[in-house]
């Protein structure tokens, strides 16, 4: 292992560079992005902050619960030992706070802030034709024959409901075999086939798709169009308050560079 950049005293290996690639991008942005955390640790550590028990313990749960801890590929975390992992995840949690402390108030977002920013960008708030369908799977031997004898049964919604919730194999049949709105391009082309070409409470013959034999029923449907500012005012402050952020973080670590400049050491003879 050999260190090839370092930040005060805080030194970068080849192995964090290494490691920081699973995360995307080639060497150069990973060892950029390596030194970008240790300007912010070190403010973190110069200003004061340090970690409790409890707070090590609740990352520790939530870190464990994620898919891909510390933004690597999943089971990567598992070749780390112990003393690894712990220093990782206090530098995660030391930098956290120190960004909170820094980052200014939120901005005052009015409704009128808003609906101009969504009347000027509106082509960007669209959505495609989706439809809603309860769906009854049946799978295994002799399905085909099994879906056919399923329908027989089905006379109305209500019907569908109880029949679902007795015969269908998908987990979905306690919640009425719900699959929730979808666009086109998301689920097998045999059932959006079939779904694009139903009524709302149409219920389909039994037809099959890679998984078996399904019925559907169609429960709701959007047409294409642009979303309704009211569904996307909350998300559309949200990505707004985050653009803000990101670029106060970009500014703020420009900043570093310049201030910190002389204790960023890069050895560029390390293999």
């Amino acid at each position: 292992m050999q260190i090839i950049a370092k930040v005060f005293d805080l030194e970068i290996s080849d192995k964090d560079v290494s490691r920081e690639v699973c995360c995307g991008g080639n060497s150069t942005q990973a060892l950029r992005r390596l030194i970008d955390r240790c300007l912010l640790l070190s403010k973190a550590i110069q200003v004061g902050f340090s970690v409790s028990e409890e707070e090590f313990d609740l990352a520790l749960m939530e870190l464990l619960d994620e898919e891909e801890p510390f933004g690597l590929p999943a089971g990567y975390i598992q070749e780390m030992d112990a003393a690894e992992m712990e220093t990782l995840l206090k530098r995660n949690i030391l930098i956290k706070k120190y960004l909170n402390s820094i980052y200014p108030a939120d901005i005052d977002l009015t409704d009128k802030n808003l609906q101009e920013i969504y009347q000027d960008q509106q082509e960007n708030f669209c959505c495609d034709e989706m439809v809603r369908c309860s769906h009854i799977l049946i799978k295994g031997d002799n399905a085909r024959q099994r879906a056919l004898i399923v329908r027989s049964e089905i006379h109305s919604p209500e019907d569908f409901a109880k029949v679902c919730k007795n015969y269908s194999d998908c987990p979905s049949n306690e919640c009425c075999g719900d699959l929730g709105f979808f666009p086109r391009g998301k689920l097998f082309p045999e059932i959006e086939k079939v779904a694009f070409g139903l009524a709302i409470n149409q219920i389909s013959d039994p037809f099959p798709s890679p998984e078996g034999y399904h019925i559907l029923m169609l429960t709701d449907r959007k047409k294409a169009g642009p979303i309704p500012f009211e569904e996307i005012k909350a998300s559309l402050a949200n990505q707004i308050r985050q653009m803000e952020r990101e670029y106060f973080l970009m500014k703020h670590l420009s900043e570093l560079y310049e201030e910190c400049q002389s204790n960023i050491k890069l050895f560029h003879d390390a293999q």
